[in-house]
Order: structure tokens, then sequence, then C-alpha cells
């Protein structure tokens, strides 16, 4: 069995549907549905999107699991951010998704400037490891309340949590343990603001 065949009929599975069901909302007979989960056959993006829509699944994910690859950027080689280096072309790729798997990963704009200092800016992008636990020390994706993510610094103290920001005009929050939760942890930044 594929590994997308797997996650279909898990994801089909866990929702209750049945194979009869599952087809006749895509609208293919379900004994393909059925080769799809067990390898046999191949599934195009149309019915893999089609799929993955009626199953309330993430889209790009399952085309990513498909074999739905981007085009890695081109590394062209080494540069100094101290003592200058001979510039040597060497041409690598790099491939994000190689380095953050997009199944253990997610990303978030960013919104403000509340983290500056630590070089994340507002509209870059934050490449987050999922996770429900952080150490001390690491920028997390916190919710508070159940209201609104943030992206702040953890520390945890005792029955207290403190959230706190990279950037000197704003102040550290501290909050009862049981009312933050962690849904990420920082894993890396794409720049994407030119100042």
């Amino acid at each position: 069995m594929s590994e997308i065949g797997q996650k279909l009929r898990d994801l089909r599975k866990s929702r209750g549907i049945t194979l009869r069901e599952l087809a006749e909302e895509v609208g293919i007979h379900f004994s393909s549905i059925s080769n799809i989960e067990n390898g046999k056959e191949r599934c195009g993006e149309e019915t893999l999107t089609k799929i993955a829509e009626a199953l309330g699944a993430d889209v790009d994910l399952m085309l990513g699991e498909a074999g739905h690859r981007t085009l890695p950027y081109r590394v062209l080689g080494n540069i100094a951010a101290g003592t200058p280096i001979e510039a040597i072309e060497n041409v690598e790729t790099f491939d994000l998704s190689l380095v953050f798997d997009p199944r253990d990963h997610y990303m978030l704009k960013i919104r403000g400037d509340s983290m500056i200092l630590d070089g994340i800016n507002d509209g870059d992008m934050a490449i987050v490891k999922h996770g429900t636990r952080a150490r001390n020390g690491q920028t997390v994706v916190a919710i508070v309340d159940g209201g609104e993510a943030t992206l702040k610094k953890f520390v945890k103290k005792d029955r207290l949590v403190v959230l706190s920001p990279a950037n000197r005009r704003m102040k550290a929050k501290t909050y009862p343990a049981g009312r933050v939760e962690i849904r990420g942890v920082l894993a890396g930044v794409v720049r994407t603001s030119l100042d």
C-alpha cells in the first residue's frame, strides 16, 4: 500500500465514510478509490484534490505526499558575513521541504513587530514544527485562553508561563500554565520583508 493510499484510507475511516459514499461525493467508481488506497492505481492531481476536499483534508499536504513537488532554490555558493571570502560559484539546490518536512511543519505569516530583535519581521513567514510542548527559551506559537495565536519566547516557571516579545518597547506577559496552549515551536523563518 502506498503512503498516500494509507493516508486516504485512514482519513476516510476516521471520518466514518464508506468507499461508496466517498466515490459518490468525488464522482468516480468506488473500485477506483479502493485501488488508490491499496496502491494499485495512481491518483491524479484533480482526483486527489476532490478526495482531499471531500475528506476535509489539507489539499496541499495531500498533493505533496502524492509526489507533487515545487522547484528547489539554487544555492550558488557561500557568502561571508564576517571576513570576506573568495567568490566561487558552486551551484547546489535547496528544497525547503527536504529540511522542513511538510508533514511535521506548517507556516504562518508574521503580523506585527513583537519579535524584531530576533530578526523576525512583519510579513516574514515563520516555519513552525507541530508540537504541544516546548523548552524554556524556545520561540513558540501559543494560544492564550483559546483565543488568537501569538509568536513569543516561552518560559515556564512552576505553574506559570511567561510569553516574552523580542522588542524592547513591549513587555512580557505571565499567565497560569492552564491558560496557555502550545501549538508548535519555531523552526525557521523565511524573510520576505526588505527592511
